[in-house]
């Protein structure tokens, strides 16, 4: 799936916790991270643009180095070292990091159907067991579409109900604007 599902995903779990703000932004945000082994693009990109041979690090290393067991625990462990309830967000970070990993695994496929991202479970070390689903979902496919659409209701339905959003990660005082602003619609819908 997009990162940007996997942040509003990560980002939904992680505000299902009764963290501190702090302790819910790195598990949202770890949650992300696991497609930092995705960084060989740019450095395809740039070997194209530049008329260097083709080394094709996206395609070898994108779901290999932090999509498995090995990745999630690595990641959880950085997360929680930087946390204040260092436990709490070990596991919840691991949670999201497998939540990252199953929604690849269903909605990740490339345009061709034989595109398939496989998640090499305890990649890097080894890639067996590699998990595999023939009926994976084109990554622009209506069901990834609906789950994000889905994410974006509960995460306004949050916003509303708690006045907590994923802008608060980036701004207090734009988290607030968002914050009354949606109210005061909700507050006009209910009206009408």
């Amino acid at each position: 799936m997009s990162p940007i599902t996997h942040f509003l995903g990560s980002w939904a779990l992680a505000d299902a916790t009764r963290l501190a703000h702090r302790d819910r932004s790195l598990i949202t945000w770890f949650g992300v991270l696991p497609d930092l082994d995705g960084i060989g693009a740019f450095i395809d990109l740039f070997n194209r643009i530049l008329g260097y041979p083709e080394a094709f690090w996206y395609a070898r290393f994108h779901h290999f180095v932090l999509h498995g067991l090995p990745g999630a625990v690595f990641l959880a462990i950085v997360a929680s070292f930087f946390a204040k309830r260092r436990l709490h967000v070990f596991w919840y970070s691991l949670a999201v990091v497998h939540l990252h990993l199953f929604c690849d695994l269903i909605g990740s496929r490339g345009p061709d159907p034989y595109d398939i991202w496989p998640i090499y479970y305890l990649a890097p070390f080894s890639e067996k067991p590699t998990l595999q689903w023939q009926g994976q979902w084109p990554l622009d496919a209506w069901p990834n579409m609906v789950v994000t659409g889905f994410l974006i209701i509960y995460i306004l339905y949050r916003i509303v109900a708690s006045g907590r959003s994923p802008i608060s990660m980036l701004s207090t005082k734009a988290n607030i604007a968002v914050t009354n602003t949606l109210r005061y619609r909700w507050s006009q819908l209910k009206h009408k």
